[in-house]
């Protein structure tokens, strides 16, 4: 696996190549859930190219840019491991002074949901992911569905900026007790994160209550709470069940929905999500 750290060395290895390439953009503190991205890659793809780079433009002033998770050298080891062929692992200033500026355009998607609890957040995603989009020139990208929002919005950034990038979503991967991996995972016990899986079965137990036909929103939102109040180290940041194409709130579910939510486990934000394909 080679390293490269800057835009025209990527640039440089590129130009000899004419294969296929798939693109995992992560923020590194790998687990399995970002493996099985790259694992989607290898299989896809001629080549892979992993990207670690944690974006400070997606961090608030209060959020935990400085404590975010690292370890590049285990990261190095798991790459390898997946034979990885290419590490493109940039600084800031490489990325927000040596890499061109984007234009992003607007969307009404970004003010949703996770937006609406973060106004910065997809602004700095989408700035950096065009970005690398515009170093790496992949053929194929790799998305986790746990950030379904994302996925949403990065297909959007995609079609209207006219790459020539499909975007593939891969399945969420879960622990034993059914919490979705994230890299702040790390910051919870094993206990801690067992108990934490409660956050995570009150979304699964919305999508059972669907199947039994339940379909007011208002109802499943309150199911949710309830169950979520099994542990009082929860702190509800939101509640979602939403048209799965505008993310717009649905009172009574008659289409294709994502059912999303995010929480503070003492002080560590959990998200997480279902999509429910309604068929009459």
């Amino acid at each position: 696996m080679n390293i490269i750290k800057t835009a025209k060395e990527f640039v440089d290895w590129k130009s000899k190549t004419n294969s296929s390439l798939g693109f995992v953009p992560t923020m590194g503190a790998l687990h399995e859930g970002h493996l099985s991205l790259i694992k989607k890659s290898n299989k896809l793809c001629g080549l892979t190219v992993v990207s670690i780079f944690v974006n400070p433009a997606q961090f608030a002033p209060h959020e935990d840019l400085d404590s975010y998770p690292k370890n590049l050298e285990h990261d190095i080891e798991s790459l390898k491991r997946l034979n990885v062929d290419i590490l493109f692992l940039p600084n800031e200033k490489e990325m927000y002074a040596n890499v061109p500026d984007v234009k992003i355009p607007s969307s009404n998607l970004f003010d949703k949901l996770e937006g609406e609890s973060r106004p910065h957040f997809f602004h700095g995603v989408t700035t950096i992911v065009s970005k690398l989009f515009n170093v790496i020139k992949p053929s194929h990208a790799f998305f986790g569905q746990k950030d379904a929002q994302q996925v949403i919005i990065i297909q959007e950034m995609i079609t209207k900026m006219n790459y020539s990038i499909d975007l593939i979503s891969c399945p969420t991967i879960r622990d034993e007790n059914g919490l979705a991996l994230s890299s702040r995972n790390q910051y919870l016990s094993i206990a801690e994160q067992k108990e934490a899986s409660i956050f995570s079965n009150a979304l699964f137990q919305i999508k059972a209550s669907i199947n039994h036909g339940e379909l007011n929103s208002s109802i499943l939102k309150n199911q949710f709470k309830n169950n979520l109040s099994q542990s009082p180290k929860f702190t509800l940041d939101y509640i979602s069940i939403a048209c799965k194409k505008t993310l717009n709130e649905v009172d009574i579910i008659n289409s294709d929905i994502l059912i999303s939510a995010a929480v503070f486990f003492n002080d560590v934000r959990l998200i997480d999500n279902h999509i429910y394909n309604y068929s009459t």
